[in-house]
């Protein structure tokens, strides 16, 4: 006779082999990920001040405006990621 089998729940992946990463591929891609978020978010300044600037016809104020926010923000960010690169290299990644 069949027997009914247990069926799991919403986002249940215990049918699924464990992710295994390697500290290479997870360093990589936390780098990879800094390279793209720091010029991103500078040219994302740079392209919300340059359309704000066509639509208000401010030209080129809110361009410069928003592009030195841009960069302030990524230097805050460059700032943590620095601090939690030191963090990993000292151990304490857990904190």
């Amino acid at each position: 006779m069949l027997e009914a089998s247990q069926v799991g729940t919403v986002g249940d992946h215990s049918d699924r082999q464990p992710k295994r990463q390697t500290p290479f591929l997870r360093k990589a891609g936390i780098y990879v990920g800094v390279a793209f978020e720091l010029p991103g978010t500078v040219l994302g300044g740079i392209l919300v001040g340059y359309l704000a600037d066509d639509y208000f016809q401010t030209s080129p104020w809110l361009l410069i405006g928003l592009t030195v926010i841009a960069f302030i923000g990524a230097m805050m960010r460059l700032i943590h990621w620095v601090r939690f690169f030191n963090r990993e290299s000292d151990g304490d990644r857990g904190k």
